[in-house]
């Protein structure tokens, strides 16, 4: 399988992070954590960079994002109807952060800037409907998370899979054929650490600091997301 990441992290306010060669190179990285069978292209859409056909690749997964999906920026609403084109042509999609919200934005949901404000550090959400491809029936998954835009809807055909208090809907599927998460599991701790460097302008600093706190609460459950993200893209 060929799958292609759609970048749109790139931006220089994320210079001080150390990602792994790349913002791309990290989500490539994490999943050859877990022994992934692709190969990969990559495409920086922030950037106006995308597949000349959808066919360009077996699979898609969206990247995080310091932009909203709800945007009017060129490059956003392409993707969206690349998103469309896609589901419409029973790709396989994937969205992380960002491509979570997206995904839903763009399949009929909807997506917000959250009154609850930001959603920082390491947060448990509880799994409500275990699928086959997730291996057994957990009860709930840790990640890190760095957001305050959320999926206040659904869209039509979704099925709401996890989530919390906070962000209701943390995961969802809809059928075998898109996957969105609003966690980072490809965030390691260093990574999560440089984004809590910097703190959030908009962030309250009881929030920021409880963030920071939260990095001692344990590790995420990123290599358990990364084997629910191969099987799902190989069901």
């Amino acid at each position: 399988m060929k799958l292609g990441i759609l970048d749109a992290l790139s931006s220089p306010e994320l210079n001080h992070i150390h990602w792994h060669g790349s913002p791309t190179g990290t989500y490539i990285h994490f999943l050859e954590s877990v022994n992934a069978p692709f190969t990969y292209a990559a495409y920086d859409v922030s950037k106006g960079e995308f597949p000349a056909t959808i066919d360009e690749c077996d699979a898609y997964l969206i990247t995080g994002s310091i932009k909203g999906a709800y945007e009017n920026d060129e490059w956003i609403t392409t993707l969206i109807q690349f998103i469309r084109d896609c589901h419409t042509a029973g790709k396989k999609l994937v969205g992380i952060c960002f491509g979570h919200q997206i995904l839903a934005h763009a399949l009929g949901g909807k997506t917000e800037k959250s009154a609850k404000g930001w959603g920082l550090g390491l947060k448990t959400f509880d799994i409500f409907n275990p699928q086959p491809w997730m291996n057994g029936t957990p009860a709930n998954c840790s990640l890190y998370f760095s957001h305050q835009d959320q999926v206040v809807q659904l869209p039509p055909d979704a099925k709401r899979l996890g989530g919390n208090n906070f962000c209701e809907n943390a995961f969802f599927a809809i059928g075998d054929q898109v996957l969105g998460i609003q966690g980072h599991p490809e965030f390691t701790p260093d990574i999560m650490q440089d984004i809590l460097a910097k703190p959030k302008e908009t962030a309250d600093p009881v929030v920021q600091e409880t963030a920071v706190r939260s990095l001692q609460n344990g590790l995420p459950d990123n290599e358990r997301v990364a084997h629910w993200i191969v099987n799902f893209l190989q069901t």
